[in-house]
């Protein structure tokens, strides 16, 4: 006779209606396209796998790029033409200043050296805008934000993958000036563009383990491949701005008001030390030497001329100063700043080179009205990105680069979290945030 103790070894099948499958199943199929297609335009959109990443051309990773721009415009298209919440985001500000962009694109299209290259980096923005609002809208800020992050995952790890396996590829070897180089991981894209997309997965995966409690193994190890890859891309800007990105984002826990008075103490006795220190040592020659440890070709001039980029930045404005109305389209900086560089550098600068001074001005405001927004109300995810873009802005283009991908998609989230009504974060019936309790994993903010 069995004993009534007896329990049965062997494996134990969980039932399918309370596993993934179930879900996936249950999933309508506009959802399920939605998610793909970010998954998809994050992980191929800033993808390069040529040597050198300095290729600029139709070939087939391009053309892969654009079918993945086609569907996203499709998708996002239809929430357009079928959904009144989805038009009412794109009429709303602070989104509405990226329509007033892409307008300006559409305009300095006609005046474009090349103006099908141009309109096609014109519509694959549009494409990424009506993506971005009509998943968020339709499907939800937090599905969302898990497909983001697992195209990041994807490009991360497929980064460290080709940085292994195909180093001419992975590994941008940087001409330096005396002839030097600088060897530097690229992954499937130019290191920069590695250091944003690694800096930003470190961001958005603490965020949303902190703040929106997603606690998992998986989403620690992804945010450990990417430090590495961040370290190893060898992009200062990418890795300031992380940390300062994680410090906007949770201003109100590092900076509390009750510690100000700390904080000045703090800082009255440091200015007190470096001026004693500065009557026995030449602090200048000494700042010099420990700037020249961090800059890539060891002089620390490549650091204060912001590594070569002050003089991509003044010719690119004597540029936009010749054809201030029209600007000179999209996706040609390449052919007016070749002897310098392919790009401007700077996302402001970006937008006005292509699109002329209203285009430009109108970013400008985004940029500040969303600053401003930032000052009176602290959302982490919302606040964590601004930083990023705009400290990374400074010196790259980011947003707004010749095929629009997933820097743009958070952008766009960043600018339309106060319109959306599922976030986590925001109290429904009052459109205020929550507060968080710090020992349940979350951390504590308020207005």
């Amino acid at each position: 006779m069995a004993s009534a103790n007896y329990r049965p070894v062997g494996l134990r099948i969980q039932s399918p209606s309370n596993g993934l499958v179930h879900k996936i199943l249950t999933t309508p199929i506009s959802t399920l396209v939605g998610m793909l297609l970010i998954v998809v335009v994050t992980l191929l959109n800033a993808a390069d796998l040529s040597v050198g990443k300095d290729k600029v051309g139709l070939d087939a990773q391009v053309v892969l790029k654009l079918i993945g721009i086609a569907f996203a415009g499709i998708y996002g298209g239809i929430g357009f033409i079928t959904d009144r919440r989805v038009r009412d985001v794109l009429q709303s500000f602070p989104v509405f200043w990226v329509v007033i962009i892409i307008a300006m694109y559409f305009v300095s299209s006609a005046f474009s050296l090349d103006p099908k290259v141009s309109l096609a980096s014109t519509i694959s923005l549009v494409a990424v805008l009506l993506l971005t609002v009509r998943a968020l809208v339709q499907i939800g800020i937090m599905p969302v934000l898990n497909a983001i992050f697992v195209g990041m995952a994807l490009f991360n790890v497929f980064s460290w993958i080709v940085f292994f396996v195909w180093p001419e590829v992975g590994v941008l070897k940087e001409p330096l000036p005396e002839g030097k180089f600088a060897y530097r991981m690229s992954g499937l894209a130019h290191s920069n563009v590695l250091g944003q997309y690694s800096g930003l997965t470190v961001l958005l995966g603490t965020i949303m383990f902190f703040t929106y409690k997603k606690h998992s193994v998986w989403r620690v190890g992804v945010m450990v491949v990417a430090l590495g890859a961040l370290i190893g891309s060898l992009s200062r800007t990418s890795l300031v701005a992380t940390v300062i990105g994680l410090v906007v984002a949770y201003r109100r826990v590092f900076f509390k008001p009750q510690y100000l008075q700390r904080y000045v103490v703090a800082s009255m006795a440091g200015i007190f030390a470096l001026m004693l220190v500065s009557t026995q040592v030449d602090i200048g020659a000494k700042i010099k030497e420990k700037m020249s440890i961090v800059s890539k070709s060891g002089d620390a001039d490549e650091l204060t001329s912001a590594t070569g980029r002050s003089e991509i930045w003044a010719y690119a404005i004597r540029l936009i100063s010749q054809r201030p109305l029209t600007g000179y389209g999209a996706a040609t900086s390449k052919h007016y700043l070749a002897r310098y560089s392919s790009y401007t550098h700077n996302m402001i600068l970006n937008v006005a080179f292509s699109t002329g001074v209203v285009g430009g001005f109108a970013c400008l405001i985004m940029v500040l009205g969303r600053i401003r927004a930032m000052l009176s109300i602290s959302h982490p995810l919302a606040d964590g990105i601004l930083a990023f873009i705009i400290v990374n802005g400074f010196f790259e283009n980011v947003i707004f680069a010749i095929i629009t991908g997933m820097p743009t998609m958070l952008w766009i989230l960043a600018l339309s979290w106060l319109l959306l009504k599922d976030d986590p974060l925001v109290n429904t019936e009052t459109g205020e945030l929550r507060a968080t309790d710090l020992s349940k994993g979350s951390l504590r903010f308020s207005q």
